[in-house]
């Protein structure tokens, strides 16, 4: 048989299978999916336990226990609170930014300014739109809970993938290793080299980023709701843990977390010693993240300027919606490490050289 025939046909034979293994999984690819990202964000942990002496087939149990135990509490202590003052904030949402609008309005004649905000101006098209924000969610939250065969069967296979995580997570984490030699050994030989380095350096910019950056966005989120529900802003611990966990894209955490705190503050009447305390409290954790925490804990991992970061953030977003701008940054920071390198390979080209 002639090489190149046989070449073609075993890479059509392992693509098709990959492609059947894929479609096979259905909606369980997600949850495996998960597993996997999960397992690289932890596996460094496993690691430092194995090297302080802990077997691996204990690491891993504990590793795995303590993923689970975490999750259970926030489940039953955090979640249902969570939701129930997340429902009530998206009901409450388009009034509140009316009332919002109207206090600004207040506070603007008051010192001797004539600001319009009413009908067929800015306050019409900003009520309508958080309408429609709240609207949209609250049908999103509630679609699930209507009663027929499909929903409830749906539902059961949602309730199995979220079951299948941990299983997957148990058996990716204590495998990790062999499975990526495993996925390793299907690169050509002749370009392992090369593609070894560069999935290294991206392994780099990317264990040091998401890890920092998640851990940045859990301080932040225990800062924000602390400060805000000690200067008793109505759903403040709400606000503020969404403002730190949405700070894991740059701007979006402090830009929505400050506008939703000052509305709700602004709508409740709660005066300037509340909305000075928010203020306070975004001004503060903001300083602390920038001279303190991400320095600490990220580092200079991606070097992207800010003109840059918002360019890749405008690019995800518009490329892959909110999923492209969580991935816009780590992907950037690899992007500039590998382009980097193609550039110093590129320059020492005769076709570069020539005058």
């Amino acid at each position: 048989m002639n090489k190149t025939i046989k070449t073609l046909l075993i890479i059509t034979s392992l693509l098709l299978i990959l492609s059947i293994t894929l479609f096979g999984l259905g909606s369980a690819l997600f949850p495996l999916m998960f597993s996997f990202g999960l397992a690289y964000l932890v596996f460094p942990l496993v690691k430092k336990l194995e090297q302080k002496g802990l077997k691996r087939s204990l690491s891993v149990p504990a590793v795995f226990s303590f993923i689970v135990i975490l999750f259970l509490i926030i489940i039953a202590l955090i979640l249902p609170g969570l939701v129930h003052d997340g429902k009530t904030f998206l009901q409450e949402l388009p009034a509140n930014s009316s009332k919002a609008l109207a206090k600004i309005e207040s506070l603007a004649e008051q010192t001797g300014f004539q600001v319009d905000l009413s009908k067929d101006s800015i306050g019409e098209f900003i009520k309508q739109h958080t309408s429609d924000v709240s609207t949209g969610l609250l049908k999103s939250i509630t679609k699930g809970l209507k009663t027929s065969v499909v929903e409830v069967s749906k539902w059961l296979i949602a309730i199995l993938n979220l079951f299948l995580i941990p299983l997957f997570f148990f058996y990716v984490i204590n495998d990790y290793e062999k499975l990526a030699n495993e996925l390793k050994s299907f690169i050509p030989v002749a370009i392992q080299p090369k593609l070894s380095h560069y999935m290294q350096l991206a392994n780099t910019v990317l264990s040091g980023y998401i890890r920092g950056q998640l851990m940045v966005a859990l301080a932040l989120a225990v800062l924000y709701a602390t400060g805000l529900s000690v200067i008793g802003l109505k759903f403040g611990f709400l606000i503020g843990l969404l403002s730190g966990l949405i700070s894991i894209i740059p701007y979006a955490g402090f830009s929505l977390g400050f506008a939703s705190a000052i509305i709700v503050a602004l709508a409740n009447n709660s005066g300037m010693p509340v909305i000075g305390g928010v203020i306070s409290v975004f001004v503060i954790v903001q300083t602390l993240e920038g001279f303190i925490i991400t320095p600490k804990l990220v580092g200079d991992k991606v070097g992207l300027s800010a003109f840059a970061t918002m360019l890749v953030l405008i690019i995800g977003g518009n490329l892959l919606g909110l999923m492209g701008m969580l991935l816009a940054i780590p992907i950037a920071a690899v992007a500039k490490s590998i382009l980097a390198e193609l550039k110093d390979e590129y320059q020492k080209l005769d076709l570069y050289k020539k005058s």
